[in-house]
């Protein structure tokens, strides 16, 4: 039986993994902030903000570390620092726990963010770009990952799942972006050319068990469909799904003044393709937004 740790287990992502997970042979650890009990013979539930929780996670096969603070509330200077602070702490208290024991983990799958890459209205990204932090989120993300990879030293295999906008019915960016449209409102936001890389929560769940699984899976993955779509097709394409205009403009000056450094998730925006995954032979069950509701689109202007 494969023992899992996950933290972040009780987040939108980690929930509809532990309850994949639960199908298998397999024993769940979730570290929590908070007491929690569980009903289900499958799953352990510790709270790692109490003295001594280290004592209570058995021998583990496989991590993953989802454990973040939202980025979808206003980025004050002391939000910031609990963006990253809530990051680095949790992936160093794994490393601190599995440095002290002789069973180390085979894999540990981290979640990640393609805010690694810079923002660009006409390149194209893929896992073999390399740079260094060119802004705040983008040195989360780098620092993130650099904690992460000590795992390598235990001989753990390492797999830095780079998230884009995950599409889900149950909350998520998806959610927020049906807002404006629910209060006729919705439309281009800046320039409306930006690029949105988007993966349905099906899709990546799947993906994120089939790189563990995968044993040749390693390094940075792009979990994102393979067709990225422009915010303005974006935007009008959920408009007409959801019966409602897609007719209005807000400047990226009028967005940066409500929404403050904020506003760089949905301005500032990056096109990634998901190339090791589908080397790997993964298929993606959701991969063409605009096929999912068919309908006229206008022009990408």
């Amino acid at each position: 039986m494969k023992q899992f740790l996950i933290t972040g287990g009780t987040g939108m992502v980690g929930s509809h993994l532990v309850n994949e997970i639960k199908k298998r042979e397999a024993h769940i650890t979730i570290l929590t902030r908070s007491d929690k009990q569980s009903d289900e013979p499958k799953i352990t539930y510790v709270n790692w903000s109490k003295k001594g929780w280290e004592n209570q996670v058995p021998d583990i096969d496989v991590i993953i570390n989802l454990a973040g603070a939202t980025l979808n509330k206003r980025w004050t200077s002391s939000y910031k620092q609990t963006i990253m602070t809530s990051r680095i702490q949790s992936t160093e208290s794994l490393v601190h726990l599995f440095e002290q024991r002789q069973h180390k983990p085979e894999v540990l799958f981290n979640a990640s963010a393609m805010g690694y890459y810079p923002p660009s209205l006409h390149r194209t990204y893929t896992e073999q770009y390399q740079t260094l932090p060119f802004d705040f989120l983008s040195d989360v993300v780098y620092q993130w990952e650099r904690f992460a990879r000590r795992f390598e030293n235990f001989g753990t295999r390492v797999i830095l799942g780079r998230f884009s906008m995950i599409l889900s019915s149950e909350g998520g960016a998806l959610q927020t972006m049906k807002l404006p449209y629910k209060f006729y409102v919705g439309g281009k936001l800046g320039s409306g050319r930006q690029w949105y890389s988007w993966i349905h929560i099906d899709d990546l769940v799947r993906a994120i068990l089939f790189t563990i699984d995968e044993s040749n899976a390693k390094g940075p993955f792009n979990m994102a469909s393979p067709i990225p779509e422009r915010q303005n097709l974006f935007g009008y394409t959920l408009g007409r799904t959801m019966h409602k205009p897609h007719e209005t403009w807000v400047p990226s000056l009028i967005m940066r003044a409500v929404l403050g450094e904020m506003s760089t998730v949905v301005l500032d925006t990056q096109k990634v393709l998901p190339n090791k995954l589908e080397a790997l032979g993964f298929n993606f069950r959701y991969n063409n937004f605009c096929l999912l509701y068919t309908s006229p689109s206008p022009r990408d202007s």
